[in-house]
């Protein structure tokens, strides 16, 4: 693959940063949706390309017209949150929410506010542990089996190698489930782990 790694330390470093993060996202989601969120441990591995794509394939089990939303993020260390949602249990979420028409443009709607909610909270918290701050691309919707699919996520040498922080939210009570997937690619893996640094030294 390459040199990148993370020793024991930086890898539970960055799981307790992470925990903090999909806390704040847990939360900020059950407010907005007035119900108790469920929160999986979150799941960190250096992955090359074909096992990304293997990886989130066999997490999401996806189908067609599965929605993905995408959504870049950048600081001295930049890369790309993903936000995945469930076959099931959209209807749910409408209701929760208050939308009404099942229609494919306010769906979108729905579903980019909540990936805009658990991106922002989730990747915001992290980055700023790591004393950063973060600028958002807007997020952009495709379908998740044609990105699994699609060349352009092979294409760039810059993800020869990415960071994956994994993690899943789900309603108690309920089929809704979203998942977040944090990419970073290799230029940025050094940097990370330098910031990491940076916190263990003050510990």
């Amino acid at each position: 693959m390459n040199n990148q790694s993370l020793t024991e330390l930086q890898r539970d470093a960055l799981q307790e940063i992470t925990n903090v993060g999909m806390g704040k996202a847990g939360a900020a989601l059950a407010q907005l949706l007035g119900t108790f969120v469920t929160l999986s441990v979150p799941r960190i591995v250096l992955v090359s390309v074909e096992e990304l794509i293997a990886v989130l394939r066999d997490a999401d089990q996806v189908g067609s017209g599965t929605p993905l939303v995408r959504q870049a993020f950048q600081s001295d260390i930049s890369g790309e949150a993903v936000v995945f949602f469930g076959p099931d249990g959209r209807s749910e979420l409408r209701e929760l929410m208050g939308y009404d028409d099942p229609a494919i443009g306010l769906e979108h709607e729905m579903l980019s506010d909540v990936a805009n909610l658990l991106v922002g909270a989730c990747v915001s918290s992290v980055f700023e542990q790591l004393g950063r701050s973060l600028s958002f691309s807007a997020p952009t919707f495709v379908d998740a089996s044609a990105w699994f699919d699609s060349p352009e996520i092979m294409e760039t040498a810059r993800w020869k190698i990415a960071l994956l922080l994994h993690v899943h939210f789900g309603l108690e009570n309920g089929d809704f489930v979203a998942q977040l997937a944090m990419l970073l690619p290799d230029n940025a893996i050094t940097r990370m782990t330098a910031a990491l640094n940076t916190v263990l030294d003050t510990l």
